[in-house]
């Protein structure tokens, strides 16, 4: 009986593998098909966060009212043509209290200092990027506060920027 069940076995394993290698392609030439596709890149990274943004402003002074940091950082990259970056906030600023950013490009038109206080929904921030990568560009962020403000606790906002066509 035990010989019974492994010639079964054999011949169990044989059914399997024949057909198999009959399957398989052989001879000097072979065909794969191979199917390929490239979807649109628009990747966007910001390497840090600017530091507190405190008016602490004397009297008579306009240059006090106003303060920047400069030490974020983005990279971007894209295989689309005339896209452009979008900044939105979180939550509008206080009455009398302004954001801007300004974000350079070697690749595409910088808007310059942009007003994004009360930017709910997306505002253009640099447009006309063509094919490539953006590597390690500026971020400048200023807050502005006007003489009306008296004091405003320390708030803070999330802004998000969004490399889009």
């Amino acid at each position: 009986m035990g010989k019974a069940i492994s010639s079964l076995l054999v011949v169990f394993v044989l059914l399997l593998v024949v057909p198999l290698r009959a399957i398989a392609q052989s001879g000097t030439s072979v065909v794969q098909i191979v199917t390929v596709e490239v979807k649109p890149i628009t990747k966007i990274a910001v390497n840090g966060n600017p530091g507190a943004l405190t008016v602490v402003g004397q009297s008579g002074d306009p240059s006090a009212s106003s303060v920047s940091d400069d030490n974020t950082r983005y990279s971007m990259v894209t295989n689309l043509d005339n896209v452009k970056i979008v900044a939105s906030i979180s939550d509008e600023m206080p009455d009398g209290t302004r954001l801007m950013v300004k974000l350079e490009s070697s690749k595409g038109v910088s808007n310059g200092p942009v007003d994004i206080s009360r930017a709910l929904t997306p505002v253009n921030v640099v447009s006309g990027i063509n094919r490539g990568s953006d590597l390690n560009q500026s971020i400048t962020y200023t807050f502005a506060a006007s003489e009306s403000v008296n004091e405003i606790n320390e708030q803070s906002r999330v802004i998000t920027l969004t490399l889009t066509d």
